[in-house]
């Protein structure tokens, strides 16, 4: 079923409409890591700067676009957010050209679940190579499509080569590409074995090769080594929660088996492959994997991809799959939104798996009940809802149009989200106070805050030197150091939950002010304070120690409570023995009397440990004051969010001030860990200092 030109046109423009009208009443900014650095190395490129010991600045698509539209329109939000806006439509018109000749309801279906997939939506104005490895995948897919099922198989060397540029494109911006290569495998195979397209295979694979090794060359006329790339990769890698090579079989196992198809449900990527899953339970359904038509061929492959995404490894060393974040696979979405798109529709006209659609639904509905995130509410359940009553009542036009309505509804429901969480954030007013109050109003000034603000900062200052300005992050700032200039704190919720920093990561002088502490600015909606340092007490406050002590876990230590079977010898940090926690660890408890001073100043009490965990814990350290009467003070810091991969050991402190009115007599200091679930847990060089003002 044809659609006339303007009709299709107006639903594909529709769809770009909602995604810019996403972008002005749902922009958040940026994450302040990967998309600044991308910002400033853009930047960094337009002044004739270049780093190529940093992997991200092989990322050429990325940075040289960025760099273009900073050259045409200087360094801004909209500069950063062109890019990826003109990607994702790029998306969108290949989406629109694989489905716009077979039907007004197909187009539709297709572009509301590219359009509309709540990450792939979140990530189309974001500085990020992920969505160029999308058009990349959807770009190579549907050149393949063209060859075999729409212009006879004519004119095999371009479209060859255009496959080859494609994935060159994708393999430019994001080693994340390499996750194609299973389903260009098993196309490749499959064809030789049906002795079907061998001449574009072979060309296609010629021109990868001249391609990659002209690729490779002018890497290394411009660096010297054709493996620069590589290299630098290798060079910048770390230990992380996504190291799975480097921890145990058993969260391997997890994330190959359980974690990618989790991810997939309660991050919504799922939602296309419900229907094509549904569709493989029909009668000779796996007939797919022939790849006999256009149907066939992208159903087969979004499975092939989505399998891939979970068991493929990205490392040419080790077995290592990629980490689970939803920005990864969303190559993923307009993918499987088209063969999705013409399943939906048959279920519509004539009942095509009619029963298989309900059911398969049904049973991702009750897994993602149980899953984090609100998806069970406002996507699985109400699609389940809808999918099960149309099943029972006589399929018409009216019921078509009302059914398209809803389902186009119910998958606006975790996008829309977004726009009152956009208003509660207020990036742009955000951006206009810090530029007022930090750039305009106060030159010459030392500014200190965490590590994304000072990024921000730099980024609106348009990466120039500035020579009336420090922008210092908190890990840099040394008082006793500093020049003769002002300094200023700049305090931001937002940014410092970017910088994955809670309150007890603040320095101790910066979450211990003062209520009467007058700040130089102060916003309640955005919250947003500046103070001036030198107006904090505790940044020239002198710490008198009253008392240290160290438990290796060696022997016996005074003032801490263990038992023999504390220590354990399974697994140590230094030497022969740890505490393993159950329950409660080995406690350090001190009788605060017996310090033998006037206690008139409120403590510092500083800890330090060792932490080994085999999966995500509960453990928590504990700071406490106790007499006989109960608990006078408590405060307890998170562990697990420290442990940047398991079976390893991970440093952890906790620096916690205690009021002086909590300083009862008779009390007790006491500081253990605390764990309630069955995580393993070890802990090593357990470290307690504690201090006394002096003002």
């Amino acid at each position: 079923m044809f659609i006339r030109p303007g009709k299709s046109y107006f639903i594909l423009l529709t769809a770009i409409l909602f995604v810019i009208l996403h972008h002005l009443l749902a922009y958040t900014g940026h994450f302040g890591y990967d998309d600044l650095h991308y910002a400033e190395l853009a930047s960094n490129l337009l002044k004739g700067s270049v780093d190529f010991d940093d992997h991200y600045t092989f990322r050429f698509p990325v940075i040289l676009f960025t760099a273009l539209f900073y050259r045409i329109f200087g360094i801004s939000d909209l500069s950063s957010s062109l890019p990826a806006l003109l990607i994702t439509i790029s998306i969108l018109v290949i989406v629109f050209n694989l489905l716009k000749d077979q039907g007004p309801e197909i187009l539709v279906l297709g572009l509301s679940m590219c359009t509309l997939s709540n990450w792939f939506l979140f990530y189309s104005d974001k500085l990020m190579p992920d969505i160029y490895v999308a058009l990349s995948v959807i770009w190579a897919l549907a050149i393949i499509n063209r060859y075999k099922f729409t212009c006879n198989n004519s004119k095999p060397l371009l479209h060859a080569f255009l496959l080859a540029l494609s994935l060159l494109f994708g393999f430019m911006a994001k080693g994340t590409i390499i996750l194609t290569l299973p389903l260009l495998v098993y196309l490749i195979v499959s064809d030789i074995i049906q002795k079907r397209d061998l001449k574009f295979w072979a060309y296609s694979l010629l021109s990868g090769m001249v391609l990659l090794a002209l690729y490779l060359a002018v890497i290394g006329v411009i660096t010297g080594n054709p493996l620069k790339r590589f290299h630098a990769i290798s060079d910048n890698s770390y230990l992380n929660l996504c190291s799975y090579d480097q921890q145990s079989l058993k969260i391997l196992l997890e994330r190959i088996f359980f974690g990618f198809f989790e991810l997939s449900i309660y991050q919504t990527l799922a939602t296309p492959f419900i229907f094509i899953i549904a569709a493989l339970f029909r009668r000779r359904g796996l007939h797919i994997f022939r790849l006999d038509s256009a149907q066939s061929f992208f159903q087969a492959s979004a499975l092939i991809l989505f399998l891939s995404s979970s068991f493929m490894t990205i490392s040419f060393t080790s077995y290592a799959p990629m980490c689970l974040d939803p920005r990864h696979y969303l190559f993923l979405v307009p993918v499987a939104a088209v063969p999705a798109s013409r399943i939906i529709t048959e279920y519509l006209t004539n009942r095509k798996t009619a029963i298989q659609v309900p059911i398969v639904l049904l049973v991702v509905t009750v897994i993602s009940y149980f899953l984090p995130g609100d998806s069970f509410w406002k996507l699985y359940f109400p699609l389940a809802t809808l999918f099960t009553f149309y099943y029972f009542i006589k399929p018409g036009k009216r019921s078509q149009h009302l059914f398209l309505f809803l389902f186009i509804s119910i998958l606006m429901l975790l996008p829309l989200d977004k726009v009152p969480y956009a208003k509660q954030v207020k990036y742009r007013q955000q951006k206009e106070l810090v530029t007022d109050q930090v750039l305009k109003n106060n030159k010459g000034s030392i500014v200190v805050s965490n590590e994304v603000q000072i990024r921000l900062i730099q980024y609106y200052n348009g990466f120039r030197e500035d020579q009336n300005h420090r922008f210092i992050s908190y890990d840099e700032y040394e008082p006793e150091n500093s020049v003769n200039r002002q300094e200023l704190l700049l305090l931001n919720w937002y940014t410092r939950y970017l910088s994955g920093m809670d309150q007890n990561d603040l320095p101790f002088w910066a979450r211990n002010i003062p209520m009467d502490i007058e700040p130089l600015f102060k916003s309640e909606d955005p919250e947003l304070t500046i103070f001036h340092i030198a107006d904090l007490p505790l940044i020239n406050t002198s710490w008198i120690p009253l008392l240290s002590s160290f438990n290796d876990f060696e022997g016996d230590i005074p003032f801490w409570r263990q038992k023999k079977n504390d220590f354990s010898k399974d697994i140590t940090y230094a030497e022969k023995t740890s505490n393993r926690v159950s329950g409660f660890s080995s406690s350090f408890e001190y009788p605060l009397d017996s310090l033998q001073i006037e206690l008139r100043h409120d403590l510092r009490v500083h800890c330090s440990l060792y932490c080994y965990a085999e999966s995500i814990t509960n453990a928590k350290l504990v700071v406490s004051i106790e007499n006989i009467s109960g608990t006078g003070f408590w405060q307890a810091l998170e562990m697990n969010r420290y442990i940047k991969a398991y079976y390893n050991w991970w440093p952890i402190k906790f620096d916690v001030a205690v009021p002086q009115k909590d300083l009862l007599p008779e009390s007790v200091l006491k500081v253990y860990v605390w764990k309630i679930d069955n995580s393993i847990v070890y802990i090593d060089n357990f470290k307690v200092d504690v201090f006394e003002f002096s003002q």
